[in-house]
């Protein structure tokens, strides 16, 4: 407390701090500093409470966050290994060579890189049209092949 005390005098403009008063002095002197002892204290607890109203500065989260699962189209370099599931003859096996070898500038780089056996190729060519490769962001790459979910 006292050290809030001592470092809420400093910051406050024609804060007065007084010595402690001695033993046999009168009262009046007494109320008169544990009044401004009050005052500091309160200017100190209402600027604390002004300054956590200000407004938070967050990041604005990941503008394609809804082709993470969340739509019709899947965002291929960010997206988690179970979203496609929603894709038959895809999951586990494609999906998997998919998350792993991200990230891809095209569908054709990632027939590329893939590595799909041909059951699997033909199986990933019919959802082409679903597929974004946007740029890959650390905070869902991270998450791609074990996201937490388990059954």
């Amino acid at each position: 407390m006292l050290a809030l005390f001592c470092a809420a005098s400093g910051l406050l403009t024609g804060a007065v701090v007084r010595p402690a008063a001695p033993a046999r002095a009168p009262a009046s002197m007494m109320s008169e500093e544990a009044f401004g002892r009050r005052e500091i204290v309160s200017k100190v607890l209402g600027s604390a409470a002004l300054l956590s109203a200000l407004p938070a500065v967050a990041e604005i989260d990941y503008a394609g966050v809804g082709y993470l699962g969340g739509s019709s189209q899947i965002d291929v370099n960010n997206a988690n290994v179970r979203v496609y599931q929603k894709l038959p003859g895809v999951y586990p096996n494609a999906a998997g060579k998919i998350v792993t070898n991200a990230p891809y500038k095209s569908k054709e780089d990632m027939y590329l890189k893939a590595g799909f056996s041909a059951a699997e190729s033909a199986a990933v060519k019919k959802y082409d049209s679903k597929f974004l490769f946007l740029e890959p962001k650390p905070e869902y790459v991270i998450d791609q092949i074990n996201n937490g979910l388990y059954r």
